[in-house]
């Protein structure tokens, strides 16, 4: 497969993000997504409910059981991935265990104690470096907090299936909400796979992974062509689309959790050729404060809707012009007016975090 690789060593250092908050990255489709799964009345009930329950412990002792744990002293080589992405992303590590199955795929659930899942099939067929680009993307889904509702997807699939086997009902009854659901976890996988982009610091290393991941093989793989692949997201996405071939494609993705795997690599690159993504890497980012709150700075500067590019009130966490989620982020802070140089003096260190440069050995995060 053709394509720079300007990936950096495992034992070069990259960049980190201290602090970097979900908002710094999270793809505007996921931001939508999210505000309109709220909306709906009582979701935000359902979730504080389903919060309550053991169920990510369950599913930890469920992996303790029938998987093989990763840990300093078992499977170092992928721990030291684990160690690193959760470094750089400056979040706790989550549990990571290893389940054989042939199938190559990775997932993380759970909120306080998440746990992630690799499978035998994805370690064999991805390089050091693509495998690092998945745990960073588990890591973000957890970063993101989307760990909850995927959970609740899951679980409502599991219902859905019991009650329909049953009853014949449950997906009838649960078919809108899962439908909701899964608009929302296409979507939530962009947000993920920037956070991929973060940590290996080269889309091009993302870009394989999924490559690979949409039907190659180690036996086949110098045989595919990375353009060919990129023509094939122009060709499926084409404007000109009649209406049967629109309705074959609302088919095709109502039940995916994934996005369209083309169109998916596709953004990967065009995110790492973005400004946002060249923002963050040199030091300018969204931070969260420690009690989790996104840091003033950037809150009370002037934000500009991404959705329709009007300016935006920020004492509303939606555009009143359009109603789209508002979250401040490198990207849509709008520069303000120049200030003296007194006043300048005392807001420069909290209106931008420039972190460029700087590299920690700090261990820990999460995934």
């Amino acid at each position: 497969m053709t394509g720079s690789d300007t990936t950096p060593a495992l034992d070069t250092p990259r960049r980190r993000y201290p602090g970097i908050a979900p908002e710094a990255y999270r793809h505007p489709l996921d931001q939508q997504a999210t505000a309109a799964l709220r909306a709906v009345p009582g979701f935000e009930f359902a979730i504080s409910k389903l919060s309550r329950f053991s169920v990510e412990h369950l599913i930890y002792v469920e992996f303790c059981a029938n998987g093989v744990k990763v840990t300093p002293k078992q499977c170092k080589s992928i721990y030291a991935l684990l160690r690193e992405a959760c470094a750089i992303m400056d979040v706790p590590e989550p549990s990571l265990f290893l389940s054989q199955t042939p199938i190559a795929n990775a997932f993380a659930l759970g909120k306080e104690r998440p746990t992630m899942v690799l499978h035998t099939g994805l370690v064999e067929l991805l390089t050091e470096e693509e495998l690092l680009g998945v745990i960073a993307h588990e890591l973000g889904h957890i970063h993101a907090g989307h760990s909850i509702y995927r959970l609740m997807l899951l679980l409502i699939q599991l219902a859905a299936q019991a009650g329909g086997a049953r009853y014949g009902l449950g997906d009838v009854l649960s078919l809108p909400i899962q439908l909701a659901l899964l608009e929302w976890a296409r979507k939530a996988e962009f947000t993920a796979d920037r956070a991929a982009i973060l940590v290996t610091q080269n889309p091009e290393t993302v870009f394989s992974s999924l490559f690979k991941l949409t039907g190659g093989s180690p036996k086949i793989f110098e045989q595919m062509d990375r353009e060919e692949y990129l023509n094939q997201a122009e060709e499926y996405d084409k404007p000109d689309s009649g209406r049967l071939d629109k309705f074959f494609k609302g088919m095709i993705e109502a039940g995916m959790t994934h996005p369209i795997p083309v169109l998916r690599a596709r953004e990967v690159l065009r995110y790492g050729d973005s400004d946002d993504y060249k923002a963050i890497l040199s030091g300018r980012y969204v931070r969260r404060e420690k009690d989790g709150t996104l840091a003033s700075a950037l809150l009370d500067a002037p934000i500009q809707c991404p959705n329709c590019g009007v300016e935006a009130n920020t004492s509303f966490s939606f555009c009143t012009n359009c109603g789209a989620d508002l979250q401040p982020s490198s990207s849509n802070v709008i520069d303000k007016p120049e200030s003296s140089a007194s006043e300048k003096s005392e807001d420069a260190e909290f209106r931008i975090f420039d972190t460029a440069g700087e590299f920690r050995s700090e261990e820990g995060d999460n995934a």
